[in-house]
């Protein structure tokens, strides 16, 4: 993680065990995929990704996938984030017609960046 992205993240409250989450807004697009997702859900899948992600808050390299953000009609390239408040990105230049164009994105953009699949033992 890189000292900006520790700088955009929240300080948890002291003696609690709560997963972190970031200053920055979420996008118009990650608004209306998360609004009125059970919180409690939310927050256990935060935890497995902060897990996931070698025990630290941000993009998880390597993990991209393809979201629905509306049913049979649009789909998006996201990245996995171990955050709380926002545990997926969602890039609002890669919304596609079809699950398959926005998986094929998601394999090409994890290939042009070069990123390994996660992994905890680093």
């Amino acid at each position: 993680m890189t000292t900006q992205e520790q700088s955009e993240m929240m300080d948890p409250p002291m003696g609690k065990s709560v997963v972190g989450t970031s200053t920055l807004p979420q996008n118009d697009l990650e608004k209306s995929v998360m609004a009125g997702l059970d919180e409690e859900k939310v927050n256990d899948l935060a935890k497995c990704l902060f897990t996931l992600n070698n025990r630290r808050y941000g993009p998880i390299a390597g993990a991209y996938v393809a979201v629905c953000t509306k049913p049979d009609e649009e789909w998006c390239v996201g990245q996995l984030n171990a955050d709380r408040a926002k545990p997926i990105i969602l890039f609002e230049d890669k919304v596609f017609n079809s699950p398959e164009l926005a998986q094929q994105e998601a394999m090409r953009l994890k290939q042009e960046r070069g990123e390994p699949p996660p992994c905890r033992n680093h």
